[in-house]
C-alpha cells in the first residue's frame, strides 16, 4: 500500500434501521469488494462514503442509521451521528465535534418552482417530465450550490483530510449535457451516449499531447547544430545499437496504438553502426538522445491507450476498438466502421467503466463503482477483477465495489466483505 492518505475501515450502524456493517478496506492489493443480496445497503454506504467527502451531509438526513464511521491511515476518525427521532446530523472528527450547519434541503427544495417531491428520496423536475434522484436535483439546481450545507468553520475548528473521491455509479451509459448559453433562462438538459463524449475527449488529449510533441520536435531541429557542435558524451557503439533498437520498438508500438503514422521506412540494421566514421557516429548519438526525449512525451498516453486496447479488444467480438487522432474512439467491424452508439450496452459498460479507470482517475483516487456486472456476459464477470488488478498496479488507485454477482468476485474472496443480516 503507499503511503498516501487512504480509508482503513467504515462502519455503520442501524443501517435501515436493520443492519449493522464493518468494512476492511483492502491494504495490500487496493480492491475491496462488498458483495450481497440486492437491499443490504451496499450502494447507499458507496453513497454515504462519497457525500462525506464531497461534503454534502444533508444527504444523511434521508438515510435511516444511527452511526457512521470512517477511519483514515492518518490516525483520523470521522463519525457520524443521527439523533433519534430527529433528522439532525452530527459529526465528530477523533471525538470532538464539527461545526456543520444542518442545511434542511426540504426547503431548498421547496423554493424551487419547478421541482415537486414525489417521496423520501424521489422528485419530479416538471419541465422535462423526468424522475429525480437528490443528488440530480442539487447538480440541477445552479442558483443553490451545495457547498451551502457547511457553515463557516471557526479557525480553532478541527477539519478533516479529504480524500479524492470518484463514484462510477449504475447509471454511467447517459451523461448530462448543460447549455453554453448562460442567458438562457430555461435549461435545457440533453443525454447523450458517454462513449461518443469520451471519444471527443481523447480525441482532444490526443492533440494536446501532440502539439506539446510538436513543440519538442521543433525546439531540438532548431537547435540541434548548436548542440551537435558542444556534444562531450558519447554512446559505446554497442549502447548506441541498445538505444537504436529500443528506440526502433518504441515506434512500432506508438504506430500501433495510434499516435505516431505508418511509415515504410525499413528499420536500421544493427550492424550499419560498427561502419559509422567516428563523425557520424556523433551525430547519431545526439539523434538518438533527441528521438528518445521526444518520445518521452508520449509514453504516459500510450501505457493507458496500450492497457485500453488490451483489455477491450480481448472480449470484443468481431470487431476492434482502434485509436484515431481525428475521432479518438473507433470501432472497426468486418464491413469498416461502426458508430459507437450501436454497441451492445454491455460493450458500451464496458468501453464506459475502463475508459473510466484508466483515463479519468487521478493517482491515490478512492474509485467506488456500483454493479460492475451490468449487462455483462459471465465470461467478462470473470475477468472483471483481474482486469482491474492490471489498471490498479498501473494506475496505483484504490477500488471500492459494490457488487451481488458471485461470478465478479470469482476467485478473489480474499478481497471481499459479505453483507448480509448480521454485517
Amino acid at each position: 500500500m503507499s503511503d498516501s492518505l487512504h480509508i482503513t475501515s467504515v462502519s455503520v450502524k442501524g443501517l435501515f434501521n436493520q443492519y449493522d456493517h464493518h468494512i476492511d478496506f483492502n491494504q495490500e492489493e487496493r480492491i475491496t469488494i462488498l458483495h450481497g443480496i440486492n437491499g443490504v445497503g451496499k450502494t447507499t454506504l458507496l453513497r454515504m462514503i462519497n457525500n462525506v467527502f464531497t461534503q454534502r451531509f444533508y444527504y444523511f438526513k434521508d438515510i435511516p442509521f444511527i452511526d457512521f464511521v470512517i477511519n483514515l491511515s492518518n490516525n483520523q476518525t470521522l463519525e457520524l451521528k443521527k439523533r433519534q427521532n430527529k433528522n439532525n446530523i452530527e459529526a465528530f472528527l477523533n471525538g470532538k465535534k464539527l461545526n456543520i450547519h444542518n442545511f434542511d434541503i426540504d426547503e431548498l427544495i421547496k423554493s424551487i418552482r419547478w421541482i415537486s417531491k414525489l417521496d423520501d428520496s424521489t422528485y419530479y423536475d416538471r419541465r422535462f417530465e423526468e424522475t429525480l434522484s437528490l443528488e440530480e436535483v442539487i447538480e440541477r439546481c445552479e442558483n443553490h450550490d451545495s457547498s451551502e450545507v457547511l457553515s463557516e468553520q471557526p479557525e480553532n475548528s478541527p477539519t478533516f483530510a479529504n480524500i479524492p473521491i470518484q463514484f462510477i455509479e449504475a447509471s454511467r451509459l447517459l451523461c448530462t449535457k448543460k447549455p453554453q448559453e448562460p442567458h438562457r433562462s430555461r435549461e435545457l438538459i440533453t443525454h447523450t451516449h458517454t462513449v461518443e463524449r469520451y471519444a471527443s475527449e481523447l480525441k482532444k488529449h490526443i492533440s494536446s499531447v501532440m502539439v506539446e510533441y510538436g513543440k519538442k520536435t521543433q525546439e531540438l531541429e532548431q537547435t540541434f547544430p548548436f548542440r551537435l557542435l558542444e556534444v562531450s558524451e558519447h554512446y559505446t557503439y554497442e549502447q548506441l545499437k541498445e538505444h537504436i533498437q529500443s528506440l526502433q520498438e518504441k515506434r512500432i508500438e506508438l504506430r500501433e496504438v495510434g499516435l505516431l503514422p505508418k511509415t515504410d521506412l525499413p528499420p536500421m540494421e544493427r550492424e550499419s553502426i560498427d561502419d559509422l566514421e567516428q563523425h557520424h557516429a556523433t551525430v547519431m548519438n545526439l539523434y538518438v538522445k533527441d528521438s528518445e526525449e521526444k518520445l518521452k512525451i508520449l509514453e504516459p498516453l500510450s501505457k493507458k491507450i496500450k492497457l485500453l486496447l488490451k483489455i477491450i479488444n480481448g472480449k470484443f467480438q468481431g470487431k476492434q476498438l482502434r485509436i484515431d487522432e481525428q475521432k479518438g474512439l473507433v470501432i472497426v467491424g468486418k464491413d469498416g466502421e461502426i458508430d459507437l452508439k450501436l454497441l451492445s450496452s454491455g460493450e458500451q459498460h464496458e468501453l464506459v467503466m475502463f475508459y473510466d479507470l484508466i483515463f479519468k482517475v487521478e493517482p491515490n483516487t478512492l474509485i467506488m463503482i456500483d454493479e460492475p456486472e451490468l449487462s455483462l456476459h459471465i465470461t467478462w464477470q470473470n475477468k472483471f477483477i483481474d482486469e482491474l488488478k492490471e489498471i490498479v498496479k498501473q494506475e496505483k488507485f484504490d477500488v471500492l465495489i459494490a457488487t451481488h454477482s458471485p461470478t465478479i468476485v470469482g476467485n478473489n474472496s480474499h478481497l471481499m466483505v459479505a453483507l448480509g443480516d448480521n454485517g
